[in-house]
């Protein structure tokens, strides 16, 4: 029995090792299958996966360049599916253009199972608003949404997602890791946040700044970034302006390193734009598995989260000020409490354990 895992992007690969790592378990032969262009670097690279798929290159996110190497990667998918012949393609998505290509694989070979994985929205979860009405964008969307019902199976990444495409069962993200001690060290006159991540163009840094400068006259603060991104040095300036001394770690890797640095801040920002569709992050799920709470703008799965466990503050533009004030004069009792909080989080529904049970539950293997 051979399962193919199909995926576009060099950014899902901690959900491809855990998805591999379960269908191995469950005893497939597991074949990766992607394009040789990583999308974070913007360049050619070496991709570890059974079949690397030669795609053009784009250099901009938002471009013609980007879309057409999408279709590109998604036909000769589907070309490359013929030589293996699977029992089972697992399909991660986006790219949409993959949905409508092992749509058409299916319409060809019947005995085939599909799984569609729909790990983010697009253009659902771009920063381009005013943009989603035109017909490119619809189209673009319509490639995922008219072909998901060939699937045998569609899994949402968060429940937020099964409210747009209508169908499928959550299957929230997982670290396969068993999350380190907690060991705070909290200072009772200084706040402490962390912002950890890429800093693109989706984050919205006037809202982490606003709420910033509200803590700043009450209490010192101290923002401690882990990551890069085009717009660090701008995030890092707009920060200083504010008031507020940075500590720039870079990137780490290392998961040790990056718990002592969560064991010193009170909060972890999980801050985007309003106009991003998006119910859960990577980096809420390094907060919860490090027991960080969190200062939250990300709306659906995480805000329900936020207030139904204690595991942080919601913020909006009407209550910065409020919560700036609340996080300002809490005690040290109630801080301890929603480490605890959004640890136990993380172990109800965030665990390799938990991943592999809705596989097990949904495909029926």
């Amino acid at each position: 029995m051979v399962v193919v895992l199909v995926y576009a992007f060099d950014t899902c690969l901690d959900r491809v090792q855990l998805l591999k790592n379960y269908y191995t378990s469950r005893g497939y032969e597991v074949k990766g299958m992607t394009s040789n262009f990583s999308h974070r670097k913007k360049a050619v690279y070496n991709a570890d996966a059974d079949a690397v798929i030669p795609v053009r290159e784009y250099h901009k996110n938002l471009s013609v360049d980007r879309i057409l190497s999408h279709m590109e990667f998604a036909k000769k998918a589907r070309q490359a599916m013929e030589d293996i012949q699977p029992d089972l393609i697992h399909c991660i998505v986006p790219c949409n253009s993959l949905v409508k290509e092992m749509a058409k694989y299916k319409k060809k070979h019947h005995n085939v199972k599909v799984a569609f994985d729909i790990i983010d929205l697009w253009p659902e979860s771009m920063p381009i608003e005013r943009y989603e009405w035109m017909l490119p964008f619809k189209i673009w969307k319509n490639r995922r949404d008219k072909y998901l019902s060939s699937g045998d199976y569609v899994f949402c990444e968060c429940e937020l997602f099964k409210q747009y495409v209508h169908c499928g069962n959550v299957l929230y993200w997982s670290i396969d890791k068993d999350c380190m001690p907690m060991n705070p060290d909290l200072e009772q006159d200084e706040l402490q946040f962390c912002y950890l991540g890429s800093i693109n163009n989706i984050i919205d840094i006037p809202m982490i700044t606003s709420f910033l400068r509200e803590c700043s006259q009450q209490k010192k603060c101290v923002l401690h970034i882990i990551g890069d991104g085009e717009k660090k040095e701008q995030f890092i300036q707009d920060v200083l302006c504010v008031g507020v001394n940075v500590i720039d770690h870079k990137q780490i890797f290392d998961f040790k390193r990056k718990q002592e640095i969560f064991d010193q801040c009170n909060y972890g920002f999980n801050v985007m734009k309003s106009s991003v569709v998006v119910g859960l992050t990577m980096k809420s799920l390094d907060y919860m598995c490090a027991g960080l709470p969190i200062i939250n703008t990300i709306q659906g799965d995480t805000k329900e989260f936020c207030t139904e466990w204690d595991i942080g503050f919601n913020i909006t533009e009407d209550n910065i000020k409020q919560v700036a004030k609340q996080v300002c004069q809490e005690g040290m009792d109630v801080q301890l409490q929603r480490r605890k909080n959004i640890q136990t989080l993380y172990n109800t529904y965030f665990t390799k354990k938990r991943f592999y049970e809705v596989l097990d539950k949904v495909l029926d293997l």
